[in-house]
């Protein structure tokens, strides 16, 4: 059984809807976003998930998470060649050849940044970071007015496994599925994105 997934893309700079990106599910069927940055697909239902998402001016980002029963939104950024090389200028951080990035997003079922949630992931990773209104900083941990998302550069080909500590008292799951976050695939000059819902 298949369900649909509406992914809607938009651009980590502005906020505003991404048009004309392709988007290819595992069985590799494609759409393309309309002017909102939608698109929907179907992806298998009470399994695992993987879309993966380009555009010429962009590096490709792959989403991925475990999936229930029902249809589903998954509302994510995507970043542009330009906006990853002035994060990295920012941070002083190099980019190492051969690498991916895993970004972990963690937000309230409101789509409130979860402040205060961090995240970490096993195997070898450059130091992650978070984007604040003030541009990028070092952190694992969403600040007050900051992105509900924490990225990790340089992260070595292969599984990893995404953890996530929740904001006091709340409780943080996999989304849209729940539960625990699958093992996520990283690929070089990919970004991979998984998503936690937090309540």
């Amino acid at each position: 059984p298949t369900i649909d997934a509406t992914v809607r893309v938009l651009d980590a700079m502005s906020g505003s809807g991404m048009a004309d990106v392709t988007v290819e599910n595992a069985a590799e069927d494609t759409a393309t976003t309309d002017s909102s940055g939608s698109a929907t697909l179907s992806v298998p239902a009470d399994d695992t998930f993987s879309i993966l998402l380009q555009r010429s001016d962009a590096i490709d980002h792959l989403l991925f998470g475990p999936t229930g029963a029902e249809d589903f939104s998954y509302v994510t950024f995507m970043a542009t060649q330009a906006l990853v090389s002035g994060v990295s200028a920012m941070l002083g951080a190099t980019i190492e050849e051969g690498t991916g990035v895993v970004v972990v997003g963690i937000d309230y079922d409101n789509l409130a940044p979860a402040v205060g949630a961090s995240a970490d992931l096993d195997g070898e990773h450059g130091d992650p970071w978070v984007l604040t209104s003030a541009g990028a900083s070092f952190g694992d941990t969403i600040l007050p007015g900051a992105m509900g998302m924490v990225a990790f550069s340089n992260v070595q080909p292969g599984d990893v496994n995404v953890s996530v500590t929740p904001p006091d008292g709340a409780d943080c799951t996999a989304f849209p599925g729940g539960g625990e976050m699958p093992a996520a695939p990283v690929q070089a000059d990919l970004v991979t994105v998984v998503t936690f819902h937090c309540r």
